[in-house]
């Protein structure tokens, strides 16, 4: 290992990080060590004796560690890799719209729909799913989930009535567990350990340890052009790691008018 390169790299690093916007008045640019210490789930002195190549090679698992804490990019998290000397992890699997899936979205013109990871990663949207919910597939890192933003970005809750938040909360977690428990991977549990460590509130709800595998629903949502009333379907064609799915207005509601205007 060189640790040299690895303190300088670390220190660049920290000085490019974005901080949160809770962070307070801030004194020098990125982020402090401590911030990305508490972000990794270590201690303050073994992050400073890091930067200052005061102390040994770190775990793969502290490697990883920073590497979210810091934001790196797949470059950057392979030269840290390398740095370290840990093997370079594979790269991400490119994962395309399940074809049968997709084939069902494009014929669904008059209802919001689209294609989701069982991690909550969008894959494919149609033009009513855009309009209500903007572009989810732009996302890159963990914020490509819909679980993560819901619980860091207050965006992700903006179509959402404020007394149907905590309730919407409860439901995700709970849906999350049911599929962690289902893929048990890596993936799924980093995704956990990221929301875990960002959210006290998913923290919280984690902990309860409620479990729900939703396949219908019904929601009431605040639409740039009114309120809406939806059934929530989730279809898949027998495999878990897909989802379509797509919101049909509920009845007598005036949903489906309000839909056509979007």
């Amino acid at each position: 290992m060189d640790g040299q390169q690895l303190a300088d790299f670390l220190r660049a690093r920290r000085a490019d990080a974005r901080p949160s916007d809770t962070a307070g008045v801030r004194r020098v640019s990125g982020l402090r060590r401590e911030e990305v210490a508490d972000l990794a789930g270590i201690s303050v002195d073994y992050y400073t004796r890091l930067e200052q190549n005061r102390t040994s090679r770190p775990s793969a698992q502290v490697v990883t560690a920073l590497a979210a804490a810091l934001e790196l990019t797949a470059a950057q998290r392979d030269h840290l890799s390398r740095l370290t000397d840990h093997p370079v992890p594979p790269p991400p699997r490119v994962v395309d719209p399940d074809p049968a899936l997709l084939r069902v979205l494009e014929q669904l013109g008059d209802v919001p729909a689209h294609v989701m990871t069982d991690l909550g990663e969008t894959l494919a949207q149609n033009r009513l799913s855009l309009a209500l919910f903007g572009d989810a597939t732009v996302h890159k890192g963990v914020r490509r989930s819909t679980y993560y933003r819901w619980f860091t970005d207050p965006a992700a809750r903006r179509v959402f009535p404020e007394d149907l938040r905590d309730e919407e909360s409860r439901a995700r977690v709970a849906d999350l567990r049911a599929v962690v428990v289902r893929r048990a991977d890596a993936a799924a549990r980093d995704l956990v350990d990221r929301l875990r460590r960002d959210s006290e509130e998913f923290a919280d709800l984690w902990d309860a340890h409620e479990v729900l595998g939703r396949v219908t629903d019904r929601k009431r949502l605040d639409g740039p052009n009114g309120p809406l009333e939806l059934y929530y379907q989730f279809l898949t064609t027998g495999t878990s790691d897909q989802v379509l799915l797509v919101f049909t207005p509920v009845d007598d509601t005036g949903t489906a008018e309000l839909l056509a205007g979007l």
